[in-house]
């Protein structure tokens, strides 16, 4: 990984007081706490819409921060007992996140034509656009951490540096737009959506995913569901991306269990289980991932309804 990645600094994390995003209202109850980085980290449903947000929440420059730091992306690299913010190992996650690109790649060219522009926001060093390039798209890509998008440069990849949640720095539009694991990590995920709209052609797509907290597994899991993180702020529901996608006056035309290859060590990780993490470092099996269905969220494509553009 690129030498300019930084350590983590906890002073630097700054909270903020916040209203539901979908709805504005200031109603919520808490529903779980957990600890990361020396503190308990709040989420609440609102009272209102029922979406789940981090409250009070890290603020626009503290998550910039964490997404600049080694501690995100190779937690194995710093020797730390803090549990796993994202990645064990962004760079021993490479073969699963290619296998994973696969299926995407497949499912996003059954719906577009040779040489269709994407954008793929929250294309970290670029994996996923390099993949669509090489299927005979056009794609470019566009994420918040400057480290990554470096990343991706070197591999003489189209990325813009930029954050999803203002006005996008381009009139470009696309044919295709795609966000994959990101959702999660957006505070103001109205805009992002507001934006996604704007900039999809007439009948353009929208391919995503998204953690459901409202699934079965995921309310087994409670507090150890893998989306309750510091960088995840918003955390929805079916029911709730739908009403997102409809007030975007984007209209879903598939939603279904999504399917990845997943990292054994980020898998323990996720679920903060240390001991478990510790073995498989022992027996040397941190590169062993495996394909499973993710019945904690979904996979979705929806398209742009208005042709009167």
């Amino acid at each position: 990984m690129s030498n300019n990645f930084q350590n983590l600094d906890i002073s630097r994390l700054k909270f903020i007081e916040v209203n539901c995003d979908f709805c504005g209202s200031n109603q919520f109850r808490l529903v779980h706490f957990v600890w990361f980085l020396h503190r308990w980290f709040r989420f609440v449903r609102c009272l209102t819409c029922s979406l789940i947000y981090q409250n009070p929440q890290l603020d626009e420059p503290s998550r910039r921060h964490i997404y600049e730091t080694i501690d995100y992306w190779e937690h194995k690299k710093i020797n730390s007992s803090q549990h796993l913010l994202n990645y064990h190992s962004y760079t021993d996650d490479e073969v699963a996140i290619k296998k994973t690109n696969e299926i995407r790649v497949k499912s996003i060219c059954s719906r577009l034509k040779p040489k269709d522009r994407v954008l793929d926001v929250g294309c970290a060093n670029g994996a996923l656009v390099k993949a669509l390039n090489r299927a005979g798209l056009r794609a470019k890509g566009m994420d918040i951490s400057a480290s990554m998008i470096a990343e991706g440069k070197k591999k003489n990849l189209n990325l813009i540096q930029a954050n999803f949640e203002s006005e996008w720095p381009f009139d470009e539009r696309f044919d295709a737009i795609t966000c994959y694991a990101c959702l999660s990590n957006f505070s103001n995920a109205s805009m992002v959506f507001k934006q996604i709209r704007k900039h999809l052609l007439p009948g353009g797509y929208f391919f995503f995913n998204f953690g459901d907290s409202q699934r079965l597994v995921s309310r087994i899991l409670g507090s150890r569901l893998y989306l309750f993180r510091p960088t995840a702020t918003l955390i929805y529901s079916k029911a709730l991306i739908e009403k997102y996608c409809q007030n975007s006056g984007l209209e879903i035309l598939e939603m279904k269990t999504d399917v990845q290859f997943i990292p054994l060590a980020r898998f323990a990780g996720f679920l903060r289980i240390p001991g478990l993490l510790k073995i498989i470092k022992s027996l040397d099996l941190e590169h062993l991932n495996w394909k499973m269905k993710l019945l904690t969220g979904y996979t979705s494509c929806a398209v742009n309804k208005d042709l009167s553009q």
